[in-house]
């Protein structure tokens, strides 16, 4: 909780978009940007919405989601500490095309429009910067596209556990590494376009063929490559 006692300007600093921003710019920026709370289960942001800022998550959890034709949602990403989101709108004006719901207890920082794109039009550095960060979510997002129509569901499971170990264990890794689900099953199947029954029948067989095993949300990875999981691909 300790990021609750940062500045505005050293939280704007540990955003990769700002981070190369001279000391003058990051406290101009600074003086129009604010933290706020939000309760487990509280809508951040509602899809339909006309845009004026975006938003940093300092603390907790946020789901990025879209309502689906049937009545259900399609949870798109899932938000972590230190990340952004509906920076791309900067350029449309259009209306945020998700939902944005926490997960946990969060903290937010909201960082206006309009001094941002002041800085694109001042700074031609931060206008590449800025475009290169929304090429590479947009790589992100066409990568996940591709990950749903070619791999099978237990595929997309094994890939999920294999990154999920990258980003918590170091190089190099524990044996067996050990990861935590960023979220509840329900939310996690939504992510990997699955039904959150399916989701679980894939754990248990893995769980079954001796690749993991499990405690919650808390998952022990005694062996993704295991043989006994070629049969379960």
């Amino acid at each position: 909780m300790a990021l609750r006692r940062e500045s505005p300007r050293s939280l704007l600093r540990s955003i990769p978009l700002f981070n190369q921003l001279d000391a003058e710019s990051l406290t101009h920026l600074a003086a129009f940007t604010r933290t706020f709370p939000a309760a487990k289960g509280q809508v951040v942001v509602e899809a339909g919405t006309r845009p004026g800022a975006f938003y940093c998550l300092i603390t907790g959890q946020v789901q990025l989601a879209v309502s689906a034709a049937f009545g259900g949602e399609k949870v798109i990403s899932i938000v972590a500490p230190g990340q952004t989101f509906g920076e791309a709108l900067l350029f449309t004006g259009d209306p945020y095309p998700v939902s944005a719901v926490a997960l946990s207890d969060c903290l937010l920082l909201s960082v206006p429009f309009a001094p941002v794109l002041e800085l694109a039009d001042n700074r031609s550095g931060f206008a590449l910067q800025m475009a290169a960060g929304l090429a590479i979510r947009l790589q992100h997002f066409v990568m996940d596209i591709e990950q749903y129509a070619l791999h099978s569901g237990t595929e997309r499971v094994l890939d999920l556990l294999r990154r999920l170990a990258e980003e918590t264990c170091p190089a190099p890794r524990p044996a067996p590494a050990v990861v935590t689900l960023p979220a509840s099953k329900n939310v996690i199947a939504s992510r990997l376009s699955l039904k959150p029954e399916t989701f679980s029948r894939i754990l248990r067989r893995l769980t079954d063929a001796g690749a993991i095993r499990m405690n919650g949300r808390t998952i022990v990875l005694v062996d993704l490559d295991a043989p006994d999981i070629t049969g379960l691909i």
